[in-house]
């Protein structure tokens, strides 16, 4: 390993030798580590197993990315607002998640190029054959959607009443498989994720819009570590690795769209 820190220019070495012990750690075989940080509670994405040892689609991912770059992954599980400080502190390196690159997002963060294709899905029960392609169809239906988020919001002033949240987007789907609800509003994967690992009675139905723009999230300004990890993840998509870890996940290779938003205007 080089005194020199991996990504990091040389007018910015100074900065980055504060932070190098909190972020990148040396193995016995001079390997280095680089310590990684994902949303805790956030499935299929990033969780943790019965016995507390990190799992989930974006952690895989992101360990074979860093395989690829010579590095062995640290990761750091925390609530978003935690990791967010972590970051600034350099305590570590980037967010293993792909976030939404919301305007809020973007004062915080920079993007590294997505691995993923995330849609925003109607999901309905599989014995329903209704085309429901726009939030005006759900007019008087009840709609389900996760509690707090911007879908919420969108749905609440589209639709108004009828729409229901929930803690958790699997108690929504479980509501809508018994006939309790007439849709769900959900990300294509997590949807995808949670109707198979339930073995629900559920279809996904056509994307609302074109693919949401998400990213990993590194540092403000670190040119060199987004231009690394970019290249590296346009390389690991190409990859055998991927495509295994992605069908493992969801059974088909999730960088291209498995279903096109149809217009209904």
């Amino acid at each position: 390993m080089t005194d020199q820190p991996l990504f990091w220019s040389r007018r910015r070495w100074l900065q980055g030798l504060m932070a190098l012990s909190a972020v990148i750690g040396v193995q016995a075989q001079d390997k280095p580590k680089m310590r990684v940080g994902f949303i805790s509670r956030y499935q299929p994405y990033s969780f943790a197993q019965p016995d507390g040892a990190p799992t989930g689609f974006d952690v895989e991912v992101v360990r074979a990315l860093l395989v690829s770059l010579g590095f062995e992954l640290e990761p750091v599980m925390d609530t978003f607002v935690q990791l967010r400080q972590k970051l600034k502190a350099g305590d570590i390196a980037f967010i293993g998640n792909q976030l939404l690159l919301t305007p809020e997002n973007r004062r915080h963060f920079d993007f590294v190029k997505s691995y993923a294709t995330i849609q925003l899905v109607t999901v309905l029960h599989e014995d329903d054959d209704r085309d429901l392609m726009s939030l005006d169809d759900f007019l008087g239906k009840r709609l389900g959607v996760l509690a707090n988020t911007g879908v919420e919001e969108q749905a609440r002033g589209a639709v108004g009443k009828s729409v229901q949240s929930f803690e958790r987007i699997e108690d929504a789907l479980r509501a809508l498989a018994d006939k309790k609800l007439d849709a769900v509003l959900e990300e294509n994967l997590i949807a995808e994720y949670f109707i198979d690992k339930a073995g629900l009675p559920l279809k996904v139905g056509v994307p609302f819009a074109a693919p949401i723009r998400v990213g990993l999230a590194v540092p403000k300004g670190q040119k060199d570590i987004e231009q690394k990890l970019s290249t590296g993840v346009q390389t690991l998509v190409k990859e055998p690795t991927f495509r295994a870890i992605s069908t493992r996940w969801f059974g088909y290779d999730v960088s291209r769209p498995r279903v096109s938003h149809a217009s209904n205007g």
